[in-house]
């Protein structure tokens, strides 16, 4: 696929919640809600600031969760079909994380964590109204997304916490505009009521 440059007059940064006029106009993926998350209709550099006290809260969570679990011992990692239905859910939750960033679905927010969920629901709506009042969010909707280039490599994984690497590629388009873009991050995901929930993504992440 090819990657189209954006209009000059859509260059602009005009706000902190304002986000593209069409998912070309992303150059680079930026902070979201959720702990460095990646939004294709954010612009470059937006939230960064506002996102700061939430970044450091999640951060915060995440090594009580660590510490709690190093207290109480290593759980034993599920096996045979147990394992592998666990792991078919982590990579379902985050198939839908990449889709559902790209065509605003309604059941978005579902994705995350009850403890990020609050503003990522916020951010969610606030983009999704932006584009419906453009006469934009059909064609979000409509978008194709293709998420074959992507692997999942997981780093942890016990009954408590997952922490899956996600790299590789994927990309989306609403014609005539089409886009690839790169993913390199760690993902955190928590079981809650019996589903698998994400937590944090860590962008650039190194072990």
């Amino acid at each position: 696929m090819s990657r189209s440059c954006a209009p000059p007059f859509f260059g602009a940064r005009v706000g902190l919640l304002l986000l593209a006029l069409l998912f070309a106009l992303v150059l680079a993926p930026c902070p979201s809600a959720l702990a460095a998350g990646a939004r294709p209709w954010f612009l470059p550099g937006q939230q960064e600031n506002a996102t700061a006290a939430d970044n450091a809260t999640a951060t915060d969570s995440a090594t009580a969760t660590d510490s709690a679990t190093s207290r109480q011992g290593t759980p034993a990692p599920p096996q045979g079909p147990a394992q592998d239905e666990a792991r078919q859910a982590q990579d379902d939750v985050l198939r839908r994380f990449f889709r559902g960033q790209v065509t605003l679905d309604d059941d978005f927010p579902e994705v995350f964590s009850r403890r990020v969920k609050d503003g990522e629901t916020m951010a969610f709506l606030t983009m999704r109204e932006m584009q419906r009042r453009r006469g934009l969010l059909e064609r979000f909707r409509n978008a194709e997304v293709d998420l074959e280039g992507l692997v999942f490599e997981r780093v942890t994984n016990d009954p408590d916490l997952a922490r899956i690497r996600v790299t590789g590629r994927y990309s989306f388009s609403v014609p005539p505009v089409e886009r690839t873009v790169e993913e390199d991050a760690l993902f955190v995901l928590l079981p809650e009521m019996g589903q698998w929930k994400i937590f944090e993504r860590r962008e650039g992440w190194r072990p």
